[in-house]
């Protein structure tokens, strides 16, 4: 991380790993990086689960000091057994309480949502919209559960034909690869649709992100502020 911020000018460091692990690791890594001098120059980016930072809470001061900006949760679902059915060892109390305790530290609280389960509603999607408006991270992104290969859900779509889309190019978690036993894929991508647009259409939450005092969160709102405003001018020209 030194050699990348003093030969390369780097100021933003993306760790990699699918779930950084708190406890030692992390307390270890920011110690070194407050002893070399880096907590004010450099910002990093880590993957973290929900149960880890609530069970870590008192090193997450310590990693907002040695440079840590930005945590992306794995939020998943509003339900206990859609959680459960996902092999995600975490309910959304503990979801709840990692998005408070990263926002208190001024830390980037980015969190994703799965929609797209077999026994999906729209009644239970709403429900989801609805969690998300509660939980109010910095970020919101909404997925389409998809059946990657070599995973259990693959392996039970195929088992049960479910899927309806064969093209690998589609398996992005955006377009719907198989419907739930109440939607067709049609509907669960309008579903996709409304997600984003319930939460990111209040302007309550889009004024606050662009006037917030977390940076990160400041120029990601204003970038999107931005861009709106460029597709509403290119639709006039």
């Amino acid at each position: 991380m030194e050699f990348c911020y003093r030969e390369f000018n780097s100021r933003f460091i993306w760790l990699t790993d699918d779930n950084f692990t708190f406890g030692k690791r992390a307390n270890d890594l920011c110690d070194e990086i407050l002893k070399r001098g880096l907590g004010d120059e450099i910002m990093w980016f880590v993957q973290a689960r929900c149960d880890d930072v609530v069970k870590h809470k008192d090193l997450v001061p310590k990693m907002r000091r040695a440079g840590n900006r930005w945590i992306l949760l794995g939020a998943e679902s509003h339900s206990k057994s859609i959680l459960q059915s996902l092999n995600k060892k975490i309910d959304p109390e503990e979801t709840s309480e990692a998005v408070r305790i990263l926002k208190e530290n001024d830390i980037f609280a980015q969190t994703t949502f799965i929609l797209g389960h077999r026994e999906d509603s729209a009644e239970s999607i709403m429900e989801l919209r609805k969690f998300a408006d509660d939980l109010d991270p910095d970020l919101a992104i909404f997925m389409l559960l998809t059946p990657f290969p070599g995973t259990e859900t693959y392996r039970l779509a195929r088992e049960n034909r479910w899927i309806e889309d064969s093209n690998w190019t589609n398996y992005d978690m955006v377009h719907p690869i198989m419907p739930t036993e109440n939607l067709s894929r049609e509907k669960l991508y309008d579903e996709l649709y409304r997600c984003y647009r319930s939460f990111y259409g209040s302007w309550s939450r889009r004024l606050g992100g662009i006037f917030s005092s977390n940076q990160l969160k400041r120029r990601t709102y204003r970038y999107m502020a931005s861009r709106g405003l460029k597709n509403q001018l290119k639709g006039k020209a």
